[in-house]
Protein backbone atom coordinates (compact mmCIF):
# COMPACT_ATOMS: atom_id res chain seq x y z
CA UNK A 1 0.00 0.00 0.00
CA UNK A 2 1.22 3.47 -0.86
CA UNK A 3 0.77 6.30 1.47
CA UNK A 4 -1.19 9.14 0.07
CA UNK A 5 0.88 12.28 -0.15
CA UNK A 6 -0.31 14.98 2.13
CA UNK A 7 -1.46 18.15 0.55
CA UNK A 8 0.52 21.18 1.51
CA UNK A 9 -1.38 24.25 2.59
CA UNK A 10 -1.79 26.80 -0.16
CA UNK A 11 -2.83 30.41 -0.09
CA UNK A 12 -4.97 32.12 -2.67
CA UNK A 13 -6.76 35.35 -3.28
CA UNK A 14 -10.36 35.91 -4.00
CA UNK A 15 -9.38 37.74 -7.16
CA UNK A 16 -7.50 34.70 -8.49
CA UNK A 17 -8.85 33.94 -11.95
CA UNK A 18 -8.19 30.25 -11.57
CA UNK A 19 -10.85 29.99 -8.92
CA UNK A 20 -14.14 29.27 -10.53
CA UNK A 21 -17.21 29.95 -8.44
CA UNK A 22 -20.14 27.75 -9.21
CA UNK A 23 -23.01 29.62 -10.75
CA UNK A 24 -25.92 30.37 -8.51
CA UNK A 25 -28.86 28.18 -9.22
CA UNK A 26 -31.49 29.78 -11.32
CA UNK A 27 -34.50 30.81 -9.30
CA UNK A 28 -37.41 28.52 -9.61
CA UNK A 29 -40.35 29.91 -11.50
CA UNK A 30 -43.18 31.17 -9.37
CA UNK A 31 -45.53 28.31 -8.96
CA UNK A 32 -48.81 28.98 -7.23
CA UNK A 33 -49.04 27.17 -3.96
CA UNK A 34 -51.32 24.25 -4.30
CA UNK A 35 -52.75 23.28 -1.02
CA UNK A 36 -54.98 20.38 -0.67
CA UNK A 37 -58.44 21.74 -0.55
CA UNK A 38 -60.10 20.44 2.54
CA UNK A 39 -63.75 20.77 2.06
CA UNK A 40 -65.84 21.30 5.12
CA UNK A 41 -67.52 18.15 6.13
CA UNK A 42 -71.24 18.42 5.80
CA UNK A 43 -72.76 19.18 9.16
CA UNK A 44 -75.06 16.57 10.46
CA UNK A 45 -78.48 18.05 10.25
CA UNK A 46 -80.39 17.06 13.29
CA UNK A 47 -83.66 17.91 11.74
CA UNK A 48 -86.69 17.48 13.88
CA UNK A 49 -86.00 16.14 17.32
CA UNK A 50 -88.76 13.60 17.41
CA UNK A 51 -87.90 12.48 20.93
CA UNK A 52 -88.24 16.00 22.30
CA UNK A 53 -91.42 16.56 20.30
CA UNK A 54 -92.86 13.31 21.64
CA UNK A 55 -92.05 14.12 25.27
CA UNK A 56 -93.28 17.71 24.95
CA UNK A 57 -96.52 16.67 23.28
CA UNK A 58 -97.07 13.89 25.80
CA UNK A 59 -96.48 16.25 28.73
CA UNK A 60 -98.83 18.84 27.24
CA UNK A 61 -101.50 16.22 26.63
CA UNK A 62 -101.28 14.91 30.19
CA UNK A 63 -101.41 18.45 31.59
CA UNK A 64 -104.45 19.24 29.43
CA UNK A 65 -106.25 16.09 30.53
CA UNK A 66 -105.54 16.79 34.19
CA UNK A 67 -106.69 20.40 33.82
CA UNK A 68 -109.94 19.36 32.11
CA UNK A 69 -110.57 16.67 34.71
CA UNK A 70 -109.97 19.11 37.56
CA UNK A 71 -112.15 21.75 35.89
CA UNK A 72 -115.05 19.34 35.35
CA UNK A 73 -114.62 17.96 38.86
CA UNK A 74 -114.78 21.40 40.48
CA UNK A 75 -117.79 22.40 38.36
CA UNK A 76 -119.54 19.22 39.38
CA UNK A 77 -118.88 19.93 43.04
CA UNK A 78 -120.07 23.52 42.71
CA UNK A 79 -123.22 22.33 40.94
CA UNK A 80 -124.11 20.33 44.04
CA UNK A 81 -124.65 23.67 45.80
CA UNK A 82 -123.92 22.19 49.19
CA UNK A 83 -121.11 22.29 51.70
CA UNK A 84 -119.12 19.60 49.83
CA UNK A 85 -118.94 21.71 46.69
CA UNK A 86 -117.98 24.89 48.50
CA UNK A 87 -115.49 22.98 50.61
CA UNK A 88 -113.87 21.74 47.41
CA UNK A 89 -113.67 25.33 46.15
CA UNK A 90 -111.97 26.42 49.36
CA UNK A 91 -109.48 23.54 49.17
CA UNK A 92 -108.77 24.34 45.53
CA UNK A 93 -108.11 27.95 46.47
CA UNK A 94 -105.69 26.82 49.18
CA UNK A 95 -103.90 24.60 46.67
CA UNK A 96 -103.52 27.51 44.23
CA UNK A 97 -102.29 29.88 46.95
CA UNK A 98 -99.82 27.31 48.29
CA UNK A 99 -98.54 26.64 44.78
CA UNK A 100 -98.03 30.34 44.15
CA UNK A 101 -96.17 30.72 47.44
CA UNK A 102 -93.92 27.77 46.60
CA UNK A 103 -93.11 29.29 43.22
CA UNK A 104 -92.48 32.67 44.85
CA UNK A 105 -90.16 31.11 47.42
CA UNK A 106 -88.21 29.35 44.67
CA UNK A 107 -87.85 32.61 42.76
CA UNK A 108 -86.68 34.43 45.89
CA UNK A 109 -84.16 31.68 46.60
CA UNK A 110 -82.76 31.83 43.07
CA UNK A 111 -82.65 35.62 43.22
CA UNK A 112 -80.79 35.73 46.55
CA UNK A 113 -78.34 33.05 45.42
CA UNK A 114 -77.61 35.11 42.32
CA UNK A 115 -77.14 38.25 44.45
CA UNK A 116 -74.57 36.47 46.59
CA UNK A 117 -72.58 35.58 43.50
CA UNK A 118 -72.75 39.14 42.15
CA UNK A 119 -71.65 40.67 45.46
CA UNK A 120 -68.72 38.25 45.65
CA UNK A 121 -67.68 39.01 42.07
CA UNK A 122 -67.84 42.78 42.58
CA UNK A 123 -65.95 42.50 45.88
CA UNK A 124 -63.17 40.58 44.13
CA UNK A 125 -62.95 43.25 41.43
CA UNK A 126 -63.00 46.12 43.94
CA UNK A 127 -60.22 44.58 46.05
CA UNK A 128 -58.08 43.74 43.02
CA UNK A 129 -58.48 47.14 41.34
CA UNK A 130 -58.58 49.18 44.57
CA UNK A 131 -61.85 50.71 43.39
CA UNK A 132 -63.29 52.70 46.31
CA UNK A 133 -66.70 53.51 44.72
CA UNK A 134 -67.21 49.84 43.88
CA UNK A 135 -66.22 48.84 47.42
CA UNK A 136 -68.72 51.34 48.83
CA UNK A 137 -71.42 49.89 46.58
CA UNK A 138 -70.53 46.34 47.67
CA UNK A 139 -70.73 47.37 51.33
CA UNK A 140 -74.08 49.08 50.80
CA UNK A 141 -75.52 46.03 49.01
CA UNK A 142 -74.16 43.71 51.68
CA UNK A 143 -75.78 45.78 54.44
CA UNK A 144 -79.10 45.71 52.60
CA UNK A 145 -78.74 41.98 52.00
CA UNK A 146 -78.21 41.26 55.72
CA UNK A 147 -80.62 43.85 57.05
CA UNK A 148 -82.97 42.56 59.72
CA UNK A 149 -80.71 39.79 61.00
CA UNK A 150 -80.41 39.91 64.77
CA UNK A 151 -77.17 37.92 64.85
CA UNK A 152 -75.47 40.63 62.75
CA UNK A 153 -77.01 43.69 64.45
CA UNK A 154 -73.84 44.51 66.39
CA UNK A 155 -71.73 44.15 63.26
CA UNK A 156 -74.09 46.40 61.33
CA UNK A 157 -73.76 49.07 63.99
CA UNK A 158 -69.99 48.84 64.09
CA UNK A 159 -69.74 48.99 60.30
CA UNK A 160 -71.95 52.08 60.19
CA UNK A 161 -69.73 53.79 62.76
CA UNK A 162 -66.41 53.26 60.97
CA UNK A 163 -67.09 52.89 57.25
CA UNK A 164 -66.94 56.65 56.55
CA UNK A 165 -63.48 56.93 58.10
CA UNK A 166 -61.87 54.47 55.68
CA UNK A 167 -60.46 55.78 52.41
CA UNK A 168 -59.02 52.54 50.99
CA UNK A 169 -61.18 50.06 49.07
CA UNK A 170 -59.56 46.92 50.44
CA UNK A 171 -59.68 48.20 54.02
CA UNK A 172 -63.38 48.94 53.66
CA UNK A 173 -63.97 45.41 52.39
CA UNK A 174 -61.88 44.06 55.27
CA UNK A 175 -64.08 45.95 57.72
CA UNK A 176 -67.20 44.58 56.04
CA UNK A 177 -65.79 41.07 56.24
CA UNK A 178 -64.80 41.50 59.87
CA UNK A 179 -68.18 42.83 60.99
CA UNK A 180 -70.71 41.02 58.79
CA UNK A 181 -69.16 37.81 57.46
CA UNK A 182 -66.57 36.74 60.03
CA UNK A 183 -69.22 36.03 62.73
CA UNK A 184 -70.80 33.50 60.35
CA UNK A 185 -67.61 31.61 59.50
CA UNK A 186 -67.26 29.65 62.79
CA UNK A 187 -70.89 28.56 62.50
CA UNK A 188 -70.26 27.39 58.93
CA UNK A 189 -67.20 25.46 60.05
CA UNK A 190 -69.25 23.82 62.80
CA UNK A 191 -71.96 22.83 60.30
CA UNK A 192 -69.41 21.19 58.00
CA UNK A 193 -67.65 19.36 60.84
CA UNK A 194 -70.86 18.03 62.39
CA UNK A 195 -72.20 16.88 59.01
CA UNK A 196 -68.94 15.11 58.19
CA UNK A 197 -68.93 13.39 61.58
CA UNK A 198 -72.48 12.13 61.11
CA UNK A 199 -71.60 10.81 57.66
CA UNK A 200 -68.51 9.06 59.01
CA UNK A 201 -70.34 7.40 61.89
CA UNK A 202 -73.36 6.24 59.88
CA UNK A 203 -71.15 4.93 57.06
CA UNK A 204 -69.02 3.03 59.55
CA UNK A 205 -71.92 1.29 61.31
CA UNK A 206 -74.36 0.85 58.42
CA UNK A 207 -74.37 -2.67 56.91
CA UNK A 208 -76.03 -1.64 53.64
CA UNK A 209 -74.21 0.28 50.89
CA UNK A 210 -77.47 1.66 49.45
CA UNK A 211 -78.40 3.08 52.84
CA UNK A 212 -74.94 4.64 53.02
CA UNK A 213 -75.35 6.34 49.66
CA UNK A 214 -78.82 7.64 50.45
CA UNK A 215 -77.76 8.99 53.83
CA UNK A 216 -74.60 10.63 52.45
CA UNK A 217 -76.60 12.32 49.67
CA UNK A 218 -79.32 13.51 52.05
CA UNK A 219 -76.80 14.74 54.61
CA UNK A 220 -74.83 16.66 51.99
CA UNK A 221 -77.97 18.32 50.64
CA UNK A 222 -78.96 19.22 54.19
CA UNK A 223 -75.51 20.70 54.78
CA UNK A 224 -75.78 22.72 51.56
CA UNK A 225 -79.14 24.11 52.65
CA UNK A 226 -77.85 25.04 56.12
CA UNK A 227 -74.75 26.79 54.78
CA UNK A 228 -76.71 28.67 52.13
CA UNK A 229 -79.29 29.75 54.71
CA UNK A 230 -76.53 30.84 57.08
CA UNK A 231 -75.03 33.17 54.47
CA UNK A 232 -78.46 34.45 53.46
CA UNK A 233 -79.42 32.52 50.33
CA UNK A 234 -82.66 30.90 51.63
CA UNK A 235 -82.65 28.12 49.03
CA UNK A 236 -85.75 26.27 47.89
CA UNK A 237 -85.77 23.01 45.95
CA UNK A 238 -84.64 24.30 42.57
CA UNK A 239 -82.22 26.83 44.02
CA UNK A 240 -80.73 24.01 46.11
CA UNK A 241 -80.20 21.98 42.95
CA UNK A 242 -78.58 25.01 41.34
CA UNK A 243 -76.34 25.45 44.37
CA UNK A 244 -75.34 21.78 44.21
CA UNK A 245 -74.38 22.21 40.55
CA UNK A 246 -72.36 25.33 41.40
CA UNK A 247 -70.54 23.46 44.19
CA UNK A 248 -69.68 20.54 41.92
CA UNK A 249 -68.42 22.97 39.27
CA UNK A 250 -66.33 24.78 41.87
CA UNK A 251 -64.78 21.51 43.07
CA UNK A 252 -63.94 20.44 39.53
CA UNK A 253 -62.45 23.81 38.57
CA UNK A 254 -60.32 24.04 41.70
CA UNK A 255 -59.17 20.43 41.45
CA UNK A 256 -60.44 19.70 44.92
CA UNK A 257 -62.10 16.35 44.34
CA UNK A 258 -58.88 14.51 45.16
CA UNK A 259 -58.46 14.00 48.86
CA UNK A 260 -54.73 14.50 48.62
CA UNK A 261 -51.70 12.68 49.95
CA UNK A 262 -51.46 14.89 53.01
CA UNK A 263 -54.60 13.40 54.53
CA UNK A 264 -53.43 9.86 53.79
CA UNK A 265 -50.05 10.61 55.29
CA UNK A 266 -51.75 12.10 58.32
CA UNK A 267 -53.83 8.97 58.83
CA UNK A 268 -50.80 6.73 58.33
CA UNK A 269 -48.72 8.88 60.62
CA UNK A 270 -51.17 8.33 63.45
CA UNK A 271 -51.07 4.58 62.93
CA UNK A 272 -54.72 4.31 62.03
CA UNK A 273 -54.41 2.52 58.72
CA UNK A 274 -53.35 -0.77 60.26
CA UNK A 275 -56.17 -0.67 62.79
CA UNK A 276 -59.01 0.54 60.59
CA UNK A 277 -61.57 -1.93 59.33
CA UNK A 278 -62.92 -1.55 55.83
CA UNK A 279 -66.18 0.06 56.97
CA UNK A 280 -64.42 2.44 59.30
CA UNK A 281 -62.09 3.41 56.48
CA UNK A 282 -65.10 4.10 54.26
CA UNK A 283 -66.55 6.24 57.01
CA UNK A 284 -63.40 8.35 57.22
CA UNK A 285 -63.31 8.68 53.43
CA UNK A 286 -66.97 9.74 53.16
CA UNK A 287 -66.47 12.18 56.00
CA UNK A 288 -63.49 13.68 54.19
CA UNK A 289 -65.53 13.95 50.98
CA UNK A 290 -68.35 15.68 52.87
CA UNK A 291 -65.78 18.06 54.33
CA UNK A 292 -64.52 18.90 50.83
CA UNK A 293 -68.06 19.58 49.65
CA UNK A 294 -68.72 21.75 52.70
CA UNK A 295 -65.65 23.90 52.13
CA UNK A 296 -66.60 24.33 48.47
CA UNK A 297 -70.13 25.34 49.52
CA UNK A 298 -68.71 27.98 51.86
CA UNK A 299 -66.60 29.32 48.99
CA UNK A 300 -69.67 29.56 46.76
CA UNK A 301 -72.06 31.05 49.34
CA UNK A 302 -69.69 33.41 51.14
CA UNK A 303 -70.47 36.95 49.91
CA UNK A 304 -66.92 38.29 50.35
CA UNK A 305 -63.50 36.85 49.52
CA UNK A 306 -61.07 35.90 52.26
CA UNK A 307 -59.28 39.19 52.80
CA UNK A 308 -58.63 39.11 56.53
CA UNK A 309 -60.12 35.85 57.74
CA UNK A 310 -58.58 32.46 57.10
CA UNK A 311 -60.22 29.95 54.79
CA UNK A 312 -61.15 26.64 56.48
CA UNK A 313 -58.36 24.14 55.98
CA UNK A 314 -59.36 20.79 54.64
CA UNK A 315 -56.65 18.93 56.51
CA UNK A 316 -57.60 20.41 59.88
CA UNK A 317 -61.29 19.66 59.41
CA UNK A 318 -60.60 16.08 58.34
CA UNK A 319 -58.36 15.61 61.37
CA UNK A 320 -61.17 16.93 63.55
CA UNK A 321 -63.68 14.59 61.94
CA UNK A 322 -61.36 11.60 62.28
CA UNK A 323 -60.66 12.46 65.91
CA UNK A 324 -56.98 13.15 65.35
CA UNK A 325 -57.02 16.53 67.07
Amino acid sequence: MTKTARRKPASFRVEDVEIVMPPEPAPLPDVPETQAEVKDLPKLERGLRWGSIFLGALGGLISLLLSLWLYDYVLALIARDDWIGWGAVVLLGLVVVALLMIVLRELVGLFRLGRLGKIRHEADSAARQDDKPMAVDVTRRLKRFYSGREDLAWGMQRLAEHERDIMNAEELLRLSERTLVAPLDPVARSIVASSAKRVSVVTAISPNAIVDMMFVAAQNLRMLRKLATLYGARPGFFSLLKLARMVVTHIVLTGGIALGDDVIQQLVGHGLTARLSRKLGEGVFNGALTTRIGIATIDVCRPLPYLEQQRPRFRELVAEVAGLN
